[in-house]
């Protein structure tokens, strides 16, 4: 990630829209602004446009959920299982109570369950070659629709531009017009900065919604090596981590 341009960006949609002063900083891998956690994730259009269809009657009753990632050779993979686990707790809006994995290498696959008893699975995979794109896919299971963003039965992500040339075909996908040049995994963590700085996401809930991901994502593979289930403790009328982000009044 290229700090200098996401900052650049952030500064930009500061300026223009209107939000307190605030950099991108990356911490083990992690962008944060100042001690807050960032959670792209939930900014991705993609993502947005799935919660929307959660609470807006085109999915009713939720029982499933069925999620991939894969990345990379060197990838973290407890780190994309992390965000993996965050997004079933937005997506499904409860907290993760029990994981139950199974690794191999760079490769882990996890079941899970949320408060409200919906179901997940979770297949993670950091051993893509290096010349590979990072992809993911998530899909939504319910008593009544079904919907992913990704093209039904497949994985891999399409581009909105190919071009052929010496080099050979470019692929090029660009997401925000007014963040045009950034890597769609800058555009997501300038989108969730500057939503932060403009108070339309709470530090406080991205710190402890992040916290709850890390401790789950590190009970799955403490579940693989336990060869047993873990459980997580929910307390009850604890902090909301899973509402919907207000969206921006311009984009």
């Amino acid at each position: 990630m290229n700090l200098k341009k996401m900052n650049k960006g952030l500064d930009f949609l500061r300026e223009k829209y209107g939000a307190k002063a605030g950099e991108i900083t990356v911490k083990d891998g992690h962008c944060y602004v100042g001690a807050t956690p960032l959670l792209p994730g939930r900014m991705e259009r993609k993502i947005v446009e799935l919660k929307k269809m959660t609470e807006n009657g085109t999915l009713e009753g939720v029982s499933t959920l069925r999620f991939a990632s894969f990345a990379q050779k060197g990838a973290d993979a407890e780190a994309m299982l992390a965000k993996e686990l965050d997004l079933a707790a937005y997506l499904g809006a409860s907290d993760v109570t029990r994981v139950m994995a199974v690794a191999n290498g760079s490769a882990i696959n996890v079941l899970a369950k949320l408060a409200n008893d919906v179901n997940v699975s979770v297949e993670v995979g950091a051993g893509l070659p290096r010349s590979e794109a990072a992809y993911d896919r998530h899909e939504i299971i319910a008593k009544r629709g079904v919907a992913c963003d990704q093209t039904v039965d497949t994985h891999t992500p399409h581009a909105s531009i190919r071009v052929s040339n010496a080099k050979g075909m470019e692929e090029f996908t660009d997401v925000d017009t007014e963040l045009f040049g950034l890597t769609y995994e800058e555009v997501w963590n300038v989108r969730a900065a500057f939503a932060l700085l403009q108070g339309r996401a709470s530090a406080k809930v991205w710190k402890a919604a992040w916290a709850k991901a890390t401790k789950a994502a590190a009970l799955a593979f403490a579940a693989d090596k336990a060869k047993a289930a873990k459980t997580i403790a929910v307390k009850k009328g604890g902090l909301n981590t899973n509402e919907a982000i207000k969206t921006s009044e311009v984009r």
